[in-house]
């Protein structure tokens, strides 16, 4: 049993698949609050600057970054009452950036770290978002939490995230930069080898499933009529006809 030779299968490879990734970076800021009682506190609606914080400008990832708190919280001129109640009693806390790019693909995470021994920090992540030196529909200075943390949870100082009136916060930035293209090759594909040609002189030769005998003298040779129909418009006309 087996395959003979000349029907071995052949291996190719799949076409070649072209993926485009970008190049990241990642790195964090720090902010130390030594006076948190001592912060603007007012309540705002979106886009007014009171009660709004702001930490000094701090590098990283090969670009300039602030972090801000809003304790009085902020609303929207669309919340409910209810609603702007809710955002009064929680701290907002965002990633400010003051770099040059016009665009900048970002992640980034903020982090409420805790100063207790055995207690964990509270993080925050957010999607990625495109920051850029100025407000456009598609780019922003600024993005965060507008209710990160209850205000009364965060000035408990048993909880860990206020000791001593000092808060520490933390952003972590990865930023995606230029495309890179990279060339990933799929696993081998099985394929017959162009080898028709040998394969039917090879059952020409053995004759292997001959259906009919040719004489010339006293030669004789197997063949198969399928084959000389199909290449001899002689042979086609006489099998196509009654004589024998």
């Amino acid at each position: 049993g087996g395959r003979p030779p000349s029907m071995a299968m052949a291996t190719v490879p799949v076409e070649s698949v072209c993926e485009t990734r970008a190049s990241s970076k990642t790195g964090a800021i720090e902010w130390r609050l030594d006076a948190w009682s001592l912060l603007p506190s007012e309540h705002a609606v979106a886009g007014a600057s009171q009660g709004r914080t702001c930490s000094e400008t701090m590098q990283a990832v090969s670009d300039q970054w602030q972090i801000a708190v809003r304790p009085g919280g902020i609303s929207l001129p669309s919340d409910t009452e209810e609603e702007v109640q809710r955002r009064k009693a929680h701290v907002g806390i965002y990633l400010d950036y003051k770099g040059d790019s016009e665009a900048l693909r970002t992640k980034y995470s903020i982090t409420l770290v805790n100063q207790l021994p055995g207690k964990a920090d509270t993080t925050v992540h957010a999607s990625v978002v495109t920051f850029g030196k100025v407000d456009t529909d598609t780019t922003s200075k600024a993005r965060g939490f507008a209710t990160f943390i209850n205000r009364s949870r965060l000035e408990d100082e048993s909880e860990g995230w206020k000791v001593n009136d000092r808060v520490v916060i933390r952003a972590t930035i990865t930023t995606f930069g230029d495309l890179e293209s990279t060339v990933a090759t799929a696993a081998p594909a099985f394929a017959p080898p162009s080898t028709l040609s040998a394969d039917y002189k090879s059952m020409l030769d053995s004759g292997r499933a001959s259906d009919i005998a040719l004489y010339c003298g006293d030669r004789e040779f197997f063949a198969h009529r399928f084959v000389l129909r199909a290449r001899s418009p002689y042979f086609e006309g006489l099998f196509s006809s009654s004589m024998r």
